[in-house]
């Protein structure tokens, strides 16, 4: 278990011969679990969030990064929000995504602490995670776009 600050932790957990990376809120008991597959496409991108955590901390532009990373879960770097938010989204009766209840926002110091001190340690001691791709990038995807379509984990709400 690795601290992000004195409320959030954050650790891996194995169930069934799969890993998850799993961020906890020790005060309120919130809490988000990652599988292999969406913690390697946040790892990928996490150059990108970066990116815009850093526009946000100067306040350059308006910054507006928001990016899937599985099933109905994205990330985004908003500005007037200090948080990298780590969310499931929904689609809605009215074909609108939605942002659900059930994510946690890292707060900037968490986001550094997480890049700076505790990624490099969680991949070393974690070979499973250091050597997953993220389900847009298997083989069989990068070969068949009817194959993304129909897979639940890249196209959440199917073809809306």
């Amino acid at each position: 278990m690795y601290k992000l600050s004195d409320t959030r932790v954050i650790e891996t957990r194995n169930e069934q011969d799969e890993i998850f990376v799993v961020i906890r809120d020790t005060a309120s008991g919130k809490f988000i679990e990652i599988p292999k597959n969406r913690w390697a496409a946040l790892h990928l991108m996490h150059v990108d969030i970066d990116n815009a955590v850093n526009q946000l901390k100067e306040k350059k532009d308006y910054v507006k990064y928001f990016a899937h990373i599985g099933g109905g879960w994205y990330v985004s770097v908003t500005t007037g929000f200090w948080c990298v938010d780590i969310r499931r989204f929904f689609y809605t009766k009215n074909c609108e995504t939605k942002p659900s209840k059930q994510g946690l926002a890292l707060r900037l110091s968490e986001w550094n602490t997480l890049l700076d001190d505790v990624l490099p340690h969680l991949m070393s001691l974690n070979t499973e995670l250091l050597f997953a791709i993220p389900c847009s990038m298997r083989e069989d995807h990068l070969n068949d776009p009817s194959v993304v379509l129909a897979c639940s984990e890249c196209s959440p709400f199917g073809n809306a």
